[in-house]
C-alpha cells in the first residue's frame, strides 16, 4: 500500500511540469512570430529615418543644380545608399553607390521610387519667373525663364507677381496664382516615396497581405502576379509621372530568383531654400491646384 502511494503521488506531481511542456511549446511559435513582428516594425521606423535623410540630401543636391530633375536623381542615389548598402570603410563608397543606383532604377522601372517637386510649381514661375541672364546664371539661355534665388530677401520687398497681388505675409506680396510670396517660391519642397524590403519571415508577408486589402490591390491576399521582366510595360518609368499611389507597386514585387518580396512604402518630404536660381527648363513641374500630393505641403 505504501509503494502503490508513493508511484501515484509521484505521478501526480509530474503532471503539471508535463502541461508546462505542452503550454510553452504552444506559446513559443506565437510569441517568435509577435517577436519578428517588432522586429520588422523597428525595422520599419529606421527605414523611415533613413529615407527621411534622403530626401533631404536629394533637395540639397538639386538646389545646388536649379533643381533639375536629373539632380534629384542623383540626389536620391547619394542618400538611399546608407540604406540599399551599408559601409564602414571609405573604400566601399564606390560599391556602395553602384549598388545604390541600380537599386533607384530598378524601383523607378518598377514603380516603388517616385518623387514630386510641391514647390516650385507653374504658377511659381507665372507670379516670380523672369528671364534669365546668360551671365549671371551660366549654361541658361536667354528664353528661359527662372526665379531668383541670390539677394532674394532685398528682392522679396520690391517684386511684384506678375498675376497680381493677392494678399500680404509679414509685409511681403502674395502672388494670385502661387499663392506664394518670393521667398516661398524659392523653397524646394520634395516628396520622396520609396518602398522598403519587408525582411523579417511570415511578418512581413502578413504585414504586406494586411496593407494590401486596406490600401484596395487587386491580388488582395493572395499572391501577386508576377510581372513579365523587370519593366512593366505599359507604365511610365518617369518616376515624376506615376501620379497613383505606390501601395501596390511596392506590395507586388518579386526579386531575381522569382520569389515574392514585397516592400513596405513609406514617404518623406524635404525643404530647403534654392542656392540656385530655380529653373524652369530642367525642373519637372506641378500644377498647384491638381498636384495629387498636394495635402501633403
Amino acid at each position: 500500500m505504501r509503494r502503490l502511494c508513493y508511484h501515484r503521488r509521484r505521478w501526480t506531481r509530474r503532471v503539471p511540469g508535463g502541461f508546462s511542456i505542452v503550454e510553452s511549446l504552444v506559446a513559443l511559435p506565437i510569441l517568435l512570430f509577435f517577436g519578428f513582428v517588432v522586429v520588422q516594425i523597428g525595422l520599419l521606423w529606421h527605414a523611415k529615418f533613413a529615407l527621411s535623410h534622403a530626401a533631404l540630401v536629394a533637395a540639397r543636391h538639386a538646389s545646388l543644380h536649379h533643381g533639375s530633375d536629373q539632380s534629384i536623381r542623383d540626389g536620391v542615389v547619394l542618400g538611399l545608399f546608407p540604406l540599399v548598402r551599408p559601409i564602414k570603410t571609405a573604400s566601399g563608397l564606390g560599391s556602395a553607390l553602384f549598388h545604390s543606383s541600380l537599386e533607384v532604377s530598378q524601383g523607378i522601372a518598377l514603380g516603388w521610387i517616385r518623387w514630386e517637386v510641391l514647390s516650385p510649381t507653374r504658377q511659381s514661375f507665372q507670379d516670380w519667373g523672369s528671364p534669365a541672364d546668360p551671365v549671371l546664371s551660366p549654361g541658361a539661355s536667354a528664353q528661359e525663364i527662372e526665379i531668383p534665388a541670390h539677394g532674394v530677401a532685398g528682392l522679396a520687398n520690391r517684386l511684384r507677381p506678375h498675376s497680381g497681388m493677392v494678399s500680404s505675409h509679414q509685409g511681403l506680396p502674395v502672388g494670385t496664382s502661387s499663392g506664394q510670396t518670393l521667398i516661398e517660391a524659392n523653397n524646394l519642397k520634395l516628396f520622396l516615396q520609396v518602398g522598403v524590403p519587408l525582411q523579417m519571415p511570415l511578418a512581413g508577408q502578413l504585414l504586406a497581405r494586411a496593407l494590401s486589402v486596406w490600401a484596395g490591390c487587386s491580388f488582395g491576399v493572395s499572391r501577386p502576379e508576377r510581372p513579365i521582366g523587370i519593366i512593366r510595360f505599359g507604365l511610365d518609368a518617369d518616376p515624376n509621372r506615376l501620379h497613383p499611389s505606390i501601395e501596390c507597386r511596392s506590395l507586388a514585387t518579386f526579386d531575381g530568383e522569382g520569389r515574392w518580396r514585397p516592400r513596405w512604402p513609406l514617404s518623406a518630404a524635404a525643404v530647403v531654400q534654392m542656392q540656385t536660381n530655380a529653373r524652369q527648363g530642367v525642373m519637372v513641374l506641378r500644377d498647384r491646384q491638381q498636384s495629387p500630393t498636394n495635402s501633403a505641403q
